[in-house]
């Protein structure tokens, strides 16, 4: 088996998946993490936190070397940090589908 594979043993799906997968690598910022949104109180007794509203947060947490690391991310900046989240899920998503592919066409050479 070569480490290279021809266009010709593709599929069109396959040839889009990794077409998809090139253009985000190049031209996406992707970000490894999940999102995870929090309410919290401020403990001013005249804010609208202490009837129960709360005041909303958004951190990106991720897992880097066994350990839990969070970061609060401000409000101007949550668009993007959800699309490079975002584009990273959907990396993930087309790396795992690619692999399955190749899986199946090693399976079929194998036999």
């Amino acid at each position: 088996m070569t480490s290279r594979v021809s266009r010709a043993e593709l599929s069109a799906a396959e040839r889009a998946l990794r077409s998809r997968i090139a253009q985000i690598a190049s031209n996406e910022r992707f970000l490894r993490g999940t999102l995870s949104e929090r309410s919290s109180k401020c403990g001013k007794p005249n804010c609208r936190c202490a009837n129960g509203e709360g005041h909303a947060s958004l951190y990106l947490v991720q897992n880097h070397g066994g350990t839990v690391r969070q970061l609060c991310i401000p409000k101007m900046l949550q668009d993007p940090v959800r699309q490079a989240v975002g584009e990273f899920q959907e990396m993930q998503r087309l790396l795992h589908e690619v692999s399955e592919l190749e899986w199946k066409r090693f399976l079929a050479r194998k036999g």
